[in-house]
């Protein structure tokens, strides 16, 4: 979080010295007696052509007395040497490239009233200011290091340094990640949006669901999503990516991104009962939501936008080519994964495993993000680590650790985050048991069905199956699902509820209403 605190202090500083340079008696003028209206692409192609070195000038701020402007003759380039006018322009152009996108989408969305000369005019200024963009990028990431090697050099000395002090470190840094965010910008919100396009059809099936909708506990049925749209993982994920404006985080320009999650959701066998990509889909919304809840409570401040990439991905590939049997059957049936495993963690290694590879395969790193620090290879063991401990031989560990966590700690933000968020997506894992009756029981119907097919595999190969997974023996669904959610599901959620306090109540509710529910239908048999 090192990285997202410098940031931070940057842009604070930043603010500050605008304010201390501004003339509040004069207004922002030209120093020519005609009044110029300087343009988005002026302000790029003189920013783009200032010294390689202006952005390493520490040059104070000018005096209240002197007018502040942004000149475009010749014979005033020189301005464009003092970092402070250059990061001023970058603000003045993030701006404009705010305001004229919202401008421009009310255009393009009209686009059968523009002449074909007009709509050539937007495509040709439109691409030819997103190369001048493109380039400055560039030419940014070559005048400076990387911020990994930036940083070590600042705090551990570990080559000759560069910079003079901590605080140009931070502009530098400060100053790559504006202009890929306004390059970012300009890209995804000017982008004519054409009739049968990628980018038309994403906005279109996104507009299934809501933010609003999945900030409801229980705003989004899944299982419905399924039925409408039958890829409810691109859905669930894709509303939540742009929704929490995740592009302005993460490298992967957002076709690659819309790519790979569909590759992910591919990779799921649809025809499982439960392991299927709508489970993929109920636990990546699950895991949003209990992040978001945490996060707007006692975690304030606590999470990052770093953060939920991590669950927001451990949570979506969690499951990837799931077998739709367990490990258990996977080890006694000696099958290559359990050899190439080491019978330890089998599926949820071979989930990581196709995870990865698929982003190796598809030369998309959705790890790859903006931020000075964390690494992407910290990110990445973090994923492993969630992923991981969704396997049900950790459950009694975790559950345990947590208990202990939330016992010892009164103030909630000293709880240590990786332990916190492998419970989160653990618990959004098995978390069905906090949805409406409805849909719990569906979910405790498709997962029945899967482990008694598992018990007719292990009979036809020659094996005894557990009693719950053998057709003839098993007890009644009531009865099962009774002793999942009293002696599995409550203990796990005691110490969450606790942490997510009057957030909890919905699933809370929930939980009660399956138990009562099972309880009655269990009544007549018994």
């Amino acid at each position: 979080m090192g990285g997202s605190l410098a940031t931070e202090c940057s842009a604070k500083s930043e603010t500050e010295k605008l304010h201390n340079c501004e003339d509040h008696d004069d207004p922002v003028r030209l120093t020519d007696t005609t009044v110029k209206k300087v343009t988005l692409e002026q302000h790029l192609s003189a920013l783009d052509n200032r010294p390689p070195d202006a952005g390493d000038a520490n040059v104070p701020c000018a005096s209240t007395s002197t007018n502040h402007t942004f000149r475009t003759d010749n014979s005033d380039t020189k301005a464009l040497d003092s970092s402070e006018d250059a990061k001023r322009q970058l603000l003045l152009i993030e701006e404009e490239v705010r305001s004229f996108a919202v401008k421009y989408r009310k255009v393009s969305s009209h686009r059968s009233d523009l002449s074909a000369e007009t709509r050539v005019f937007f495509e040709e200024k439109i691409g030819s200011i997103s190369d001048e963009l493109r380039r400055l990028t560039r030419q940014v990431s070559v005048s400076t290091t990387s911020t990994e090697s930036v940083m070590q050099t600042a705090y551990l000395g570990m080559r000759k340094r560069r910079f003079k002090s901590l605080r140009d470190v931070v502009r530098k840094v400060t100053t790559e990640i504006r202009i890929a965010r306004i390059l970012e910008s300009w890209t995804e919100m000017t982008t004519p949006r054409r009739p049968g396009s990628a980018s038309m059809e994403t906005e279109m099936e996104t507009s299934l669901i809501s933010k609003n909708d999945m900030d409801v506990w229980d705003g989004v049925d899944v299982l419905d999503l399924d039925q409408k749209s039958h890829e409810p993982l691109f859905q669930i994920f894709m509303t939540i990516w742009q929704s929490q404006k995740m592009s302005l985080l993460v490298k992967a320009r957002m076709q690659k991104v819309q790519e790979y999650v569909r590759a992910v959701e591919a990779g799921y066998h649809r025809a499982n009962p439960y392991h299927n990509n709508a489970h993929a889909a109920e636990v990546t919304l699950m895991t949003y939501q209990i992040w978001s809840y945490l996060s707007a409570g006692s975690f304030k401040g606590y999470f990052e936008q770093v953060d939920l990439l991590v669950v927001l991905l451990a949570a979506a590939i969690h499951d990837i080519g799931h077998p739709a049997t367990n490990n258990d059957f996977l080890v006694k049936t000696k099958t290559e994964l359990a050899l190439r495993y080491h019978d330890t963690a089998v599926l949820e290694n071979f989930h990581l495993a196709t995870a990865f590879e698929l982003m190796r395969s598809r030369s998309v790193s959705m790890l790859d993000h903006n931020l000075p620090s964390p690494p992407v290879t910290s990110l990445r063991r973090r994923i492993v680590e969630i992923v991981l401990a969704t396997d049900m031989a950790v459950h009694k560990k975790q559950v345990d650790e947590m208990v202990r966590l939330v016992e010892r700690n009164v103030n909630r933000q000293e709880i240590d985050k990786r332990t916190l968020e492998q419970y989160i997506v653990h618990t959004a894992d098995v978390g069905h048991p906090f949805r409406p009756v409805p849909q719990h029981h569906e979910w405790a119907r498709r997962v029945n069905e899967e482990f008694l097919a598992q018990g007719d595999r292990e009979k036809e190969l020659g094996f005894t199956p557990i009693e719950m997974f053998d057709r003839d023996k098993a007890p009644p669904l009531p009865k099962n699902q009774l002793g999942f959610l009293q002696f599995v599901i409550q203990p796990l959620w005691k110490p969450m509820e606790a942490l997510l306090d009057s957030k909890a109540r919905p699933a809370s509710l929930f939980l009660h209403r399956n138990i009562k529910v099972w309880q009655e239908e269990l009544e007549p048999e018994a």
